[in-house]
């Protein structure tokens, strides 16, 4: 465990608060910390519901964020909501520690999967806690196996 030093510069000309991590790398622990000091400000998502209003939602709610037409299919348990944004910018935005892509158009909430099925042939099948499934791309296989040795 790396020794967390906290310290404080005064800038007068600064309007905004920036914080800034320095490590020799971003490990689970850094991640882990830059994702409580982001959470309090960056918890919810702005999202449009069935019935064409926009709301926040959390983002512990989220189940998956999928490419669909040009727009974003925000999937919860028991819910589907859209997003007007691309899977990219939503990929470089969310919490690295709680999200991660399956394939050029998924992204998943570990919080939310039950399960990661290596099938025999290579695949990786995905089951979330309320039953939904979907599988990842062979391509980001070895992402997401070298994230979960992380302990991601």
């Amino acid at each position: 465990m790396k020794r967390v030093v906290v310290r404080f510069e005064e800038n007068e000309g600064e309007a905004d608060i920036q914080v800034l991590f320095q490590a020799s790398n971003a490990d689970a622990q850094v991640k882990e910390l830059m994702d409580r000091v982001r959470g309090p400000f960056v918890g919810n998502l702005a999202v449009v519901d069935p019935a064409g209003s926009t709301v926040l939602l959390p983002l512990e709610r989220i189940a998956s964020i999928s490419s669909n037409n040009k727009r974003l299919k925000v999937m919860t348990d028991d819910e589907t909501y859209w997003l007007k944004a691309s899977l990219q910018e939503m990929d470089k935005t969310l919490f690295p520690n709680m999200f991660l892509r399956i394939s050029r158009y998924e992204i998943v909430n570990l919080r939310k999967i039950r399960r990661f099925d290596f099938t025999i042939s290579g695949t990786l099948r995905i089951e979330f806690d309320h039953g939904a499934e979907t599988w990842a791309s062979r391509r980001y296989i070895p992402t997401i196996r070298q994230r979960l040795k992380e302990g991601g």
